[in-house]
């Protein structure tokens, strides 16, 4: 075989090799069996894990749960409130005035959040 002839064989094998290898098309999704990462909460089912973090914290959530909550509840005034939280933790570490809003947030959902 010449240098030539050679040269497209090889070019006639590389792209059967890749579409029998799957290296064509739109690329495949690959999923580990989680849940998505941006899993919407109902207002109601965001002051549920609310109450859960409070209980189990013994007083005012924490940064994490408050992020989860702003950023997947469908509330909006709920989700505002929860980022005001972090904000105020951020800067001042406690956020009494947005806790009495999540915690009257959370009374219209059906759920109370005990506080002081």
């Amino acid at each position: 075989m010449t240098g030539v002839a050679a040269l497209l064989a090889a070019a006639a094998v590389v792209p059967a090799a890749l579409a029998v290898a799957g290296c064509h098309g739109a690329p495949v999704q690959v999923t580990h069996g989680t849940t998505p990462a941006l899993v919407k909460l109902s207002g109601h089912r965001a002051c549920e894990q609310l109450l859960a973090d409070v209980t189990r914290r013994g007083g005012a959530p924490d940064i994490p749960t408050l992020r989860q909550i702003a950023d997947r509840v469908t509330a909006p005034r709920l989700a505002a409130d929860a980022r005001t939280a972090v904000r105020d933790i951020d800067h001042t570490g406690t956020a009494p005035f947005a806790f009495t809003l999540l915690r009257a947030d959370c009374a219209e959902a059906g759920v109370r959040i005990p506080g002081s």
